[in-house]
């Protein structure tokens, strides 16, 4: 089912565009800034609120996690979203889409070979960054592991899974890649709304960037972590089911 050449293909996409030199960048960059800005942030708001009288708590290596996760799960996710979400509209924008498709290809492999090369792109990312995270956070704070850490990264992969199988429907559905990209937008500030409430976080596909906080500050039942995941995956199935049916019905 899966064609290995145009896997290949896809991946040598993004390597052979600024798509990821932008994505690395932007992850390796949060991955450092996030401990060194936990470090000194009480510096920075006392340099610049010098003239109030605020005793801040002494910052923790946990404050860098969050820090991390903060940015991971808003600014890094939402440009690798909008990249995501690019990738078959602006195809059928250039008409590329049909020369791929009379290459013995079928819809399913295209669509199929979209879908993994962003979940490896993503997860090398996601890999990459954490440790980059994680070494500077040693240095800084002398410490770096909590308790549920391999789980919050195991969340934010599936998250990132979900967020993949949102960029493959929104540019299976529209025509063009700014239509696409807005949807994109539009679902994702959606699914940031419904994290606003944490038991509606728990089944809510996207709820990891709620969860990872819950489990790095000790209030999150542990017992409960297969949901998150299991319903990331199964709405990240779901989606992709969805996005195939819809491109099985379009004119190319």
């Amino acid at each position: 089912m899966i064609k290995l050449s145009l896997l290949k293909k896809e991946l040598m996409e993004y390597f052979k565009t600024p798509k990821i030199l932008i994505l690395s960048v932007l992850f390796i960059f949060f991955a450092i800034a996030s401990p060194a800005l936990a470090k000194y942030m009480n510096e920075i708001l006392k340099a610049v609120a010098s003239d109030l009288e605020i005793v801040f708590p002494d910052p923790t290596f946990k404050d860098a996690w969050l820090q991390f996760y903060k940015n991971m799960n808003s600014l890094c996710l939402i440009v690798y979203l909008i990249v995501l979400t690019g990738v078959v509209s602006s195809e059928k924008s250039k008409g590329s889409i049909v020369l791929v498709l009379t290459k013995n290809v079928s819809r399913l492999q295209f669509l199929l070979c979209k879908f993994l090369a962003g979940v490896i792109v993503y997860t090398l990312l996601l890999l990459v960054s954490t440790f980059v995270s994680a070494y500077y956070t040693q240095i800084l704070f002398g410490v770096y592991s909590y308790p549920g850490m391999i789980e919050s990264i195991i969340l934010l992969w599936v998250l990132g899974v979900f967020y993949t199988a949102l960029g493959i429907f929104v540019s299976t559905l529209a025509k063009s890649p700014t239509t696409s990209a807005l949807l994109g937008f539009f679902g994702f500030a959606l699914l940031q709304v419904l994290n606003i409430s944490e038991n509606i976080s728990l089944y809510n596909p996207a709820g990891a960037s709620s969860i990872v906080n819950q489990i790095l500050v000790g209030s999150f039942d542990m017992s409960l972590f297969f949901i998150p995941v299991l319903i990331a995956l199964l709405s990240s199935g779901v989606m992709f089911g969805i996005s195939y049916y819809i491109f099985t019905k379009q004119e190319i």
